[in-house]
This record gives structure tokens, sequence and C-alpha cells, in this order.
């Protein structure tokens, strides 16, 4: 298992006192990353906890992986609805009534078939209840996350080996991809909104990096085509061009958000300026980062500083591409709780895991930011991406 069984027992058991508050008698969960938060495997199709019994996992295959990932719940198999209706009576669970579902993630269709398994269920919605519950992280988590921000401490590395002239933001970022996934990158990113698809992360270009996207960030990147719109094109990099460097590090489930920029040969005043600028945007907003903060305290915090440095248009995007935060909550998905942005009034808590990324949006220049994914500590944060934030300059004759 990937974590020690009483952790395990120790979420389940907080899923309970939630399925209590909000008079739900059975959770079925379907999304990937809560499975295998309460189980230790994505390979089960659902995981099932009553309120008042022990909980079990759904599959229809992958038996012997299931149990050998999983082996602190009980396994049932099944390949029809008629098989699911006899394990619900088999266990005590025919007559339930108030089932809870994530309604951000299941489709309507799967949860109209879940319901009429049942005499006269109602679906309850648990979505913001399981988000909840992750978003304080245990020493164990936050060891592999320290172990993803170590990873990519070797990015400026990755960059100058793989730099040459004439080279494209997709080779580049093909040539820093495949460095990660030797690095054991998972290859993948998990994201929970829905419609939101991406990559390992983008690598953008001066004015590229400008390219408008519905993904709820500065820069996504122009992509490859209209069907794929984010991350590298086949640009060519030019001297002097800024280059957002911004990837999650997907170590065994768990991401690390972080941005860097290059540039290869001297940037422009204009380019360095900002990013000092963003720099110190970054460390304002860490420095309001503690037990207690309200999430919007950060938000403005970083806002009030970039206007006074004078970048109140370009800062988190411009005009209609401006976004209303300046960092996220990250770990089994990129976009978790706690939302550092406009008008969040929840409060920060030792344990909470976000990426800080302050941003701005040069028109005809690029995106010029840095990220860093940190833990909030009883007495500020501690940075768990730790790779040097001077920005990456390749030599240019």
């Amino acid at each position: 298992m990937a974590f020690a069984i009483l952790e395990y027992q120790d979420r389940l058991k907080r899923l309970r006192q939630a399925l209590a508050e909000q008079g739900a008698d059975l959770a079925l969960l379907s999304q990937n990353s809560d499975i295998y938060y309460y189980s230790g495997s994505v390979a089960p199709l659902y995981l099932a906890v009553p309120a008042l019994a022990e909980p079990f996992l759904l599959a229809r295959k992958a038996e012997q992986r299931i149990r050998e990932e999983a082996a602190h719940l009980p396994l049932e198999l099944f390949q029809s609805t008629k098989d699911l209706k006899a394990i619900l009576e088999r266990r005590g669970l025919g007559r339930t009534r108030r089932i809870g579902f994530t309604l951000d993630t299941i489709s309507y269709a799967s949860v109209s078939r879940w319901l009429a398994l049942f005499e006269a269920a109602e679906p309850v919605d648990l979505s913001w209840e399981i988000r909840a519950a992750r978003w304080v992280k245990s020493k164990a988590e936050i060891a592999v996350l320290a172990r993803a921000g170590a990873i990519m401490a070797e990015l400026p590395e990755w960059v100058r080996a793989s730099f040459r002239p004439g080279i494209s933001e997709l080779e580049l970022s093909a040539m820093l991809e495949g460095s990660m996934r030797s690095r054991g990158h998972a290859g993948l990113v998990r994201c929970r909104r829905e419609g939101i698809e991406m990559g390992m992360g983008v690598c953008s270009a001066g004015a590229s990096a400008l390219a408008g996207t519905k993904f709820d960030g500065v820069c996504a990147g122009a992509g490859t085509a209209p069907a794929v719109p984010y991350g590298a094109c086949g640009k060519r990099i030019q001297p002097g061009e800024p280059v957002v460097l911004d990837y999650a590090f997907n170590l065994e489930g768990y991401h690390i958000d972080q941005t860097r920029l290059c540039c290869w040969g001297e940037p422009p005043a204009a380019v360095r300026e900002a990013y000092a600028a963003m720099l110190q945007v970054e460390q304002r907003a860490l420095a309001t980062m503690r037990p207690g903060a309200g999430w919007g305290e950060v938000y403005d915090a970083a806002c009030r500083l970039a206007a006074e440095l004078g970048y109140e248009r370009e800062f988190m995007g411009l005009g209609a591409e401006k976004v209303r935060f300046v960092g996220h909550g990250i770990g089994l998905e990129l976009d978790e709780p706690p939302f550092l942005a406009l008008k969040q009034e929840r409060r920060l808590e030792a344990g909470m895991v976000a990426a800080v990324e302050p941003k701005v949006s040069l028109p005809g220049v690029g995106v010029i930011g840095i990220e860093d994914t940190v833990v909030v500590r009883e007495n500020g944060v501690e940075l768990l991406t730790t790779c040097a934030p001077e920005m990456i300059i390749i030599p240019h004759p």
C-alpha cells in the first residue's frame, strides 16, 4: 500500500463523519483521485462507503492488482447491474435512501443507473466534502510532494542540456518531458474541473504564451492544433524571447506545480523588470500565508503589490483573459482547495499545500512569472519546489 493502513482508516473515518453531517446513508465514489485517496488504487470502478457498515470496492477486472494495492478493503466483483443489485442486497444496502455522489465529476446517466438499483433513493452531493477532506495533507503525502519538488529542482540543468539554436517550443518541451518521465513523472496530470485537459505542462515562447484559453490560468500555451489548444506549439524560439516553463510533476499520483522563466540570450529590460517584480509579489504572497489567514487575503496582498509595482493592468492576465486568483491547492489533482482567489473567506490551515503563481501578461512580449508549491506550517510556509528562482539564461553569440 502507498500509505500506512492507519492513515487509510483515518481517512475513511472522516468520510463517515461527513456522511453523517450530510445525512447520507452511503457514499459511492467513482473519481480516480477520490478512490485512490481512500483505497490506494485507481483500478476499482467504485468505492462504496456505507455510513454504518464496512466499506468495499467494486470492480469488473484487475482483481489481483486491486487486492494487492488495496489490501485493507474487501473487493466485490461484478459484470452486470444484476450483480450489483445482488451485492447491495447481500450487504443489507438494498433499501438505502440517501446516496452520496460527487456530482461535480459523475455523469447524470451514471447517477440514474445507480439510483435505479434502490427502491426509493435520492442523491446527495458530497463534492465539496470529498475535496475538503484532502486539503490538509499528511506527513506522508507531503513527503511525496517534497520528493517531486526536489526532482524539479533539476529543471535548469535539463534546459541547458536540451537547448540548441533554432529549437521549437515543441522540441524543447518534448526533451524536458522526457527528462521528467525518466525521473518518475507518471506522464499525466489530473484535473477535476469539467472539460479541462492538459499534458505535463507548458513551454511557451514570446507572444504565443498569450494565446487565449478556457483553461483557468494565465498561460496554457498555443498547442499543436485547435483540437488540442494546450502546451507547446511548433514555433521556433527566438533570441530575447521569454520562455515560460510551467510544469506539473506527478509523482506517485501527487502533483507539484512549478514555473520558471528561460531566455535565449539577454532578455529585454521590460522582461527583467517584470520578472523581478513577480519575485517580489511571490514573496509577499508567501509571507501572507499562515494558519488563520484568509484565502482571499493572499490574493489581495499579491494584487496590491503588483499594482504598486506598476502591473495592475497586466497582473494575472490581460482584459478578458485575466484570472482572479494567484494560487491554488494541489495534491492528487492540479485544481484542489485552497483557492487563493478573490473573495475567498475560508482560512488557511497548517498542512495545506498550494501553488502560488504570480504572473503578468505583457502585450506583444509574453507571459512573465514564477510559481512554487508550498506547504503551510505553523509559522509560515515551507517551499516544496526548491528550484533556483533565477531566470535561466541560455548564452547567445
